[in-house]
Formats: C-alpha cells, structure tokens, sequence
C-alpha cells in the first residue's frame, strides 16, 4: 500500500534537523519528532511507519500522523 503522506526534506531541513538532534535543542517531544522525521524522509532512509515505531518505541499511528502534520 502506497502512503498517503511523503515526507521530503530539502537539505536545508535536514541540516536544521540535524542541528536539533545534536544540540538537543527543545524539549525531548521535539528532538524525538525531529528525528522521526529524519528516518521518514523520502530522499533518506525513507523508513515505514511499522519500522519507526519499533525503533522509537511509539505506535505506527505517531509516525502516521507525524508525516501528515509536515
């Protein structure tokens, strides 16, 4: 099944991403969505929902929803 919502970072954004992750910047919600996102990415890992949620000990729903809001 296809998904309904592609994440794509430009570099730009994957560099910020980056920057939050290694100066731990915001709460840890934040730098857990952050990297939620770096593994969604369509022109990175582009990891499944299924797989991000084992990997961050969330449900599949967090990531689904995480990849609608952006």
């Amino acid at each position: 099944m296809r998904k309904k919502y592609i994440v794509r970072l430009t570099q730009e954004e994957r560099q910020k991403c980056r920057e939050v992750i290694r100066k731990l910047k915001g709460t840890s919600q934040k730098v857990r969505r952050v990297q939620i996102l770096l593994k969604a990415d369509a022109n990175g890992p582009a990891w499944t929902d299924q797989r991000i949620a084992e990997a961050f000990g969330r449900r599949r729903e967090t990531a689904k929803k995480l990849r609608q809001h952006f």
